[in-house]
């Protein structure tokens, strides 16, 4: 094919990356489990479920229950934070000394994740064959920005974890 743009034999210049028409969701997200308590809006009473399929803008909760798309619930649950132990972060603190303020950098264990209570709407129900349950697609609604810096910081202490255990692993 004859082109007017470039010599032959030159390379097609690279096309920036585009983001997908079809891609519904806002966050990455990633397998972990943990347990959840939720309560449906105007019903008594709180029952139990499992999430897993975590990101900081929703999450899969397995339950034994139907709920109807667009049904709220309020979610109850506390990040798994068993890997921690095992996991150091850098970060910067700043000293002070005669010729002022001095940073350093350090190596912490990143603090335990708290108790956490989130809105969520059902988006979509599906059921699973093996586990005989249904699980739920669930976005956050009306949620603090201090709720979503954490589950931030979980989505990211997450994957560092999983990326130290995969280098450990490849040794």
């Amino acid at each position: 094919m004859f082109s007017f743009w470039r010599k032959k034999g030159e390379a097609k210049p690279a096309k920036k990356a585009q983001p997908n028409p079809a891609q519904k969701r806002s966050a990455f997200r990633m397998p972990v489990e943990f347990d959840v308590l939720y309560a449906l809006q105007d019903r008594a009473g709180r029952r139990h479920g499992r999430a897993n399929d975590l990101s900081a803008g929703g999450l899969r909760l397995s339950t034994d229950e139907d709920l109807l798309k667009g049904s709220m619930l309020d979610l109850d649950f506390r990040l798994p934070d068993d890997f921690l132990a095992g996991l150091t972060i850098e970060k910067e603190v700043f000293e002070q000394t005669p010729f002022g303020l001095r940073p350093e950098t350090v190596k912490a264990q990143p603090p335990p994740f708290e108790p956490m209570r989130v809105r969520a709407m059902v988006l979509s129900t599906f059921y699973i064959p093996g586990t005989r349950q249904l699980a739920h697609g669930m976005k956050f609604v009306d949620i603090g920005q201090e709720t979503q810096e954490e589950l931030t910081r979980f989505v990211h202490l997450w994957q560092l974890h999983q990326i130290r255990l995969r280098a450990e692993a490849n040794r």
